[in-house]
Protein backbone atom coordinates (compact mmCIF):
# COMPACT_ATOMS: atom_id res chain seq x y z
CA UNK A 1 0.00 0.00 0.00
CA UNK A 2 1.62 3.14 -1.21
CA UNK A 3 2.59 5.94 1.82
CA UNK A 4 2.17 9.59 1.68
CA UNK A 5 6.03 10.14 1.10
CA UNK A 6 7.60 8.31 -2.11
CA UNK A 7 10.90 7.67 -2.06
CA UNK A 8 10.85 8.36 1.42
CA UNK A 9 10.36 12.05 1.35
CA UNK A 10 7.13 12.74 3.94
CA UNK A 11 4.93 14.80 1.38
CA UNK A 12 1.09 14.53 2.06
CA UNK A 13 0.08 16.88 -0.41
CA UNK A 14 2.10 15.82 -3.59
CA UNK A 15 0.66 13.74 -6.27
CA UNK A 16 -2.88 14.10 -6.36
CA UNK A 17 -4.43 14.21 -9.47
CA UNK A 18 -6.32 17.96 -10.68
CA UNK A 19 -9.55 17.57 -9.06
CA UNK A 20 -9.05 15.44 -6.54
CA UNK A 21 -9.28 16.83 -2.89
CA UNK A 22 -5.87 18.56 -1.54
CA UNK A 23 -4.79 16.28 1.24
CA UNK A 24 -4.46 17.54 4.72
CA UNK A 25 -0.99 19.36 6.23
CA UNK A 26 0.00 16.75 9.51
CA UNK A 27 -1.64 19.70 12.37
CA UNK A 28 -4.47 19.75 10.31
CA UNK A 29 -4.53 15.42 9.29
CA UNK A 30 -3.88 15.24 13.85
CA UNK A 31 -5.94 17.90 14.29
CA UNK A 32 -9.23 16.39 12.82
CA UNK A 33 -8.67 12.79 13.97
CA UNK A 34 -8.17 14.13 17.59
CA UNK A 35 -11.46 16.13 17.19
CA UNK A 36 -13.54 13.08 15.34
CA UNK A 37 -12.13 10.37 17.54
CA UNK A 38 -11.87 12.18 20.91
CA UNK A 39 -14.42 10.25 21.95
CA UNK A 40 -12.49 6.86 22.27
CA UNK A 41 -10.79 9.10 25.15
CA UNK A 42 -13.70 10.00 26.93
CA UNK A 43 -15.92 7.05 26.61
CA UNK A 44 -13.79 4.11 26.33
CA UNK A 45 -10.47 4.74 28.22
CA UNK A 46 -8.09 5.05 25.38
CA UNK A 47 -5.58 7.22 24.89
CA UNK A 48 -3.65 8.92 21.98
CA UNK A 49 0.26 7.47 21.70
CA UNK A 50 1.85 11.05 21.30
CA UNK A 51 5.41 9.06 21.02
CA UNK A 52 7.62 10.26 17.94
CA UNK A 53 8.39 6.87 15.67
CA UNK A 54 11.40 5.87 16.25
CA UNK A 55 12.09 4.59 12.37
CA UNK A 56 12.48 7.44 10.06
CA UNK A 57 10.80 6.20 7.38
CA UNK A 58 7.70 5.88 9.45
CA UNK A 59 4.68 7.51 8.35
CA UNK A 60 4.16 10.91 10.35
CA UNK A 61 0.33 10.99 9.04
CA UNK A 62 -0.56 8.43 11.56
CA UNK A 63 -2.22 8.82 14.96
CA UNK A 64 -2.83 5.65 17.32
CA UNK A 65 -5.84 5.71 20.38
CA UNK A 66 -4.17 2.74 22.24
CA UNK A 67 -6.05 0.61 25.21
CA UNK A 68 -4.21 -2.17 26.61
CA UNK A 69 -6.65 -4.61 24.49
CA UNK A 70 -6.97 -2.63 21.16
CA UNK A 71 -5.28 0.18 19.21
CA UNK A 72 -7.32 2.23 17.08
CA UNK A 73 -5.10 3.47 14.02
CA UNK A 74 -5.40 6.38 11.08
CA UNK A 75 -2.84 6.48 8.77
CA UNK A 76 -2.96 9.24 5.50
CA UNK A 77 -2.28 7.57 2.53
CA UNK A 78 -1.76 7.99 -1.43
CA UNK A 79 -0.05 11.05 -1.29
CA UNK A 80 -2.95 12.44 1.23
CA UNK A 81 -6.12 11.97 -1.04
CA UNK A 82 -6.95 8.60 1.31
CA UNK A 83 -6.76 7.19 4.78
CA UNK A 84 -6.39 3.81 6.46
CA UNK A 85 -8.52 3.44 9.53
CA UNK A 86 -7.39 0.00 11.38
CA UNK A 87 -8.37 -1.53 14.83
CA UNK A 88 -5.45 -3.59 15.87
CA UNK A 89 -5.60 -5.96 18.87
CA UNK A 90 -2.99 -7.04 21.30
CA UNK A 91 -1.77 -9.93 18.95
CA UNK A 92 -0.67 -7.52 15.97
CA UNK A 93 -3.97 -8.32 14.16
CA UNK A 94 -5.91 -5.75 11.99
CA UNK A 95 -9.43 -5.47 10.39
CA UNK A 96 -11.30 -2.66 9.12
CA UNK A 97 -14.16 -0.82 10.60
CA UNK A 98 -16.72 -2.30 7.98
CA UNK A 99 -15.28 -5.83 9.30
CA UNK A 100 -17.16 -5.54 12.05
CA UNK A 101 -20.23 -5.48 10.37
CA UNK A 102 -21.62 -9.48 10.57
CA UNK A 103 -22.95 -9.00 7.11
CA UNK A 104 -19.96 -7.62 5.84
CA UNK A 105 -18.39 -9.24 3.02
CA UNK A 106 -14.37 -8.83 2.19
CA UNK A 107 -14.73 -7.92 -1.60
CA UNK A 108 -12.58 -10.15 -3.81
CA UNK A 109 -10.33 -6.83 -4.99
CA UNK A 110 -9.55 -3.46 -2.81
CA UNK A 111 -12.45 -1.36 -3.44
CA UNK A 112 -11.17 1.87 -5.18
CA UNK A 113 -13.29 4.46 -3.08
CA UNK A 114 -13.90 7.98 -4.96
CA UNK A 115 -11.91 10.77 -3.27
CA UNK A 116 -13.65 12.98 -1.14
CA UNK A 117 -10.71 14.51 1.04
CA UNK A 118 -8.85 12.92 3.94
CA UNK A 119 -11.28 14.71 6.36
CA UNK A 120 -14.10 13.17 5.14
CA UNK A 121 -12.76 10.03 5.17
CA UNK A 122 -12.13 10.07 8.53
CA UNK A 123 -15.36 11.68 10.02
CA UNK A 124 -16.96 9.21 8.01
CA UNK A 125 -15.02 6.01 9.36
CA UNK A 126 -15.28 7.44 12.88
CA UNK A 127 -18.56 7.78 12.98
CA UNK A 128 -18.96 4.14 11.24
CA UNK A 129 -16.60 2.82 14.15
CA UNK A 130 -19.18 4.20 16.87
CA UNK A 131 -22.05 2.23 14.97
CA UNK A 132 -20.49 -0.88 14.66
CA UNK A 133 -17.78 -1.09 17.41
CA UNK A 134 -19.64 -0.27 20.14
CA UNK A 135 -19.85 -4.13 21.86
CA UNK A 136 -15.99 -4.24 20.61
CA UNK A 137 -15.41 -1.08 22.21
CA UNK A 138 -16.81 -1.96 25.91
CA UNK A 139 -14.43 -5.03 25.74
CA UNK A 140 -16.31 -7.71 23.90
CA UNK A 141 -13.24 -9.36 21.67
CA UNK A 142 -14.93 -11.87 20.71
CA UNK A 143 -16.62 -9.38 18.32
CA UNK A 144 -13.00 -8.82 16.89
CA UNK A 145 -12.52 -12.34 16.46
CA UNK A 146 -15.70 -13.18 14.45
CA UNK A 147 -14.81 -10.72 11.85
CA UNK A 148 -11.30 -12.38 11.98
CA UNK A 149 -13.33 -15.05 11.17
CA UNK A 150 -15.36 -13.88 8.32
CA UNK A 151 -12.05 -13.04 6.88
CA UNK A 152 -10.67 -16.00 6.77
CA UNK A 153 -13.61 -17.76 5.70
CA UNK A 154 -13.83 -15.13 2.72
CA UNK A 155 -10.18 -15.59 2.02
CA UNK A 156 -10.31 -19.50 1.83
CA UNK A 157 -13.33 -19.45 -0.51
CA UNK A 158 -11.17 -16.98 -2.52
CA UNK A 159 -8.76 -19.25 -2.82
CA UNK A 160 -10.66 -22.16 -3.07
CA UNK A 161 -12.35 -20.52 -6.82
CA UNK A 162 -9.55 -19.34 -7.43
CA UNK A 163 -8.47 -23.51 -7.61
CA UNK A 164 -11.79 -24.91 -9.02
CA UNK A 165 -10.56 -23.93 -12.76
CA UNK A 166 -7.27 -26.37 -12.65
CA UNK A 167 -9.05 -29.17 -10.52
CA UNK A 168 -11.96 -29.29 -13.21
CA UNK A 169 -8.97 -29.59 -16.22
CA UNK A 170 -7.67 -32.28 -14.26
CA UNK A 171 -10.57 -34.34 -13.01
CA UNK A 172 -11.68 -34.21 -16.85
CA UNK A 173 -8.28 -35.71 -18.00
CA UNK A 174 -8.50 -38.34 -14.94
CA UNK A 175 -11.81 -39.33 -15.80
CA UNK A 176 -11.34 -39.99 -19.54
CA UNK A 177 -8.00 -42.48 -17.54
CA UNK A 178 -11.06 -43.95 -15.73
CA UNK A 179 -9.06 -42.75 -12.74
CA UNK A 180 -11.85 -42.71 -10.39
CA UNK A 181 -10.18 -42.05 -6.43
CA UNK A 182 -8.31 -38.76 -8.17
CA UNK A 183 -11.43 -37.32 -9.86
CA UNK A 184 -13.12 -37.67 -6.57
CA UNK A 185 -10.39 -36.44 -4.79
CA UNK A 186 -9.86 -33.10 -7.12
CA UNK A 187 -13.56 -32.41 -7.25
CA UNK A 188 -15.02 -33.08 -3.52
CA UNK A 189 -13.32 -30.16 -2.06
CA UNK A 190 -15.20 -27.57 -4.63
CA UNK A 191 -18.59 -29.71 -4.90
CA UNK A 192 -20.63 -26.86 -3.48
CA UNK A 193 -19.43 -24.76 -6.59
CA UNK A 194 -19.19 -27.60 -9.76
CA UNK A 195 -21.68 -27.04 -13.11
CA UNK A 196 -24.27 -29.85 -13.41
CA UNK A 197 -21.82 -31.60 -15.58
CA UNK A 198 -19.00 -31.96 -13.09
CA UNK A 199 -21.25 -32.67 -10.78
CA UNK A 200 -22.38 -35.81 -12.62
CA UNK A 201 -18.58 -36.27 -13.49
CA UNK A 202 -18.08 -36.46 -9.75
CA UNK A 203 -20.97 -39.23 -8.73
CA UNK A 204 -20.35 -41.64 -11.65
CA UNK A 205 -16.07 -41.13 -10.45
CA UNK A 206 -18.01 -42.59 -6.62
CA UNK A 207 -20.23 -44.76 -8.33
CA UNK A 208 -17.74 -46.94 -9.75
CA UNK A 209 -15.49 -46.58 -6.55
CA UNK A 210 -18.29 -48.49 -4.96
CA UNK A 211 -18.97 -51.01 -7.51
Amino acid sequence: MPTNFPDGAPDNQGGTQSGEPKGLTLEEFRSVCRAELNWLVTEYGFQEDKAQPVNPFANPFTVQFVRDDLTVVVEGINWGSHVLFRIRDRHGRTIGVRALDPDFVPPVKPIRRAPKGQAAEIVHDAQLLRVLGTKLLEGNLAVFEDAIDRIEAARVERENRAQLPMAVEKAVAAFRLEQWPRVIELLEPHEAELSPRMGKKLATARQKVID
